[in-house]
């Protein structure tokens, strides 16, 4: 039966796939084993022909195809998986895009997302644990949902940590992820965007930078504007 799925999966992601996608993408050096190209649109009318489960998940989600790996976020119930078990598809991750997915279609519903956030935060090690925290946060922020206050607190005081620290401590990925969480926060009222703002004022270094400067007026067209 599941080999008979993953057949089929195979099947329709050929009839589906795009080879000026996938070569552009190799170009720009991701890299899968396979890659059919198929556009997100695409990928998620394929997942709702198929019933979640987390024995075909974990089938998808173990290969190097990349929309295995989308599926795979797809079709895993939400209510069979666990912030810890999140952790470990996140050191698996291979590109900033299965990233997002993943956050967007699993992690940020999981019944303990606040253990998961906490746990990847504070992950320095991992390529990209720390920007699934943040990605995972704008989901939240964009549902408005209501978090503990030590889970706020550790977001209000990571963020900026992530944003002054040199590129070699942060990745640009990383960077743009909190950004982006930052936003969702502040739309969610005056104070919290005033909150956010505020935060540049402890480090005023980073402000006299370049950098900061950008980020600091992005959020604050954002919360001008657009909230």
């Amino acid at each position: 039966m599941l080999q008979n799925e993953l057949k089929e999966i195979r099947t329709r992601l050929r009839l589906a796939m795009n080879g000026v996608i996938s070569t552009s993408m190799r170009e720009k050096g991701i890299v899968y084993k396979l890659n059919f190209g198929v556009p997100l649109p695409e990928i998620k009318q394929i997942a709702t022909m198929h019933k979640p489960d987390s024995e075909l998940a974990a089938a998808l989600w173990k290969e190097d195809i990349r929309e295995f790996k989308i599926l795979a976020s797809l079709l895993q119930p939400v209510d069979e998986f666990s912030s810890r078990k999140a952790e470990q598809w996140v050191k698996e991750i291979p590109y900033l895009e299965i990233a997002e997915q993943c956050s967007h279609n699993l992690f940020y519903k999981l019944p303990d997302v606040e253990d998961l956030l906490l746990g990847l935060i504070a992950d320095a090690a991992d390529e990209y644990a720390r920007t699934v925290a943040y990605l995972v946060w704008t989901e939240l922020f964009k549902e408005g949902k209501i978090l503990t206050v030590p889970v706020k607190t550790t977001f209000v005081a990571e963020c900026m940590q992530t944003l002054a620290s040199p590129a070699l401590e942060a990745s640009f990925k990383e960077k743009q992820a909190a950004v982006k969480a930052m936003k969702f926060y502040g739309r969610q009222s005056a104070d919290q965007a005033r909150q956010m703002l505020g935060r540049f004022d402890d480090f005023p270094e980073f402000m006299q930078t370049s950098e900061g400067q950008e980020m600091y007026n992005d959020l604050k067209f954002e919360f001008e504007y657009c909230r």
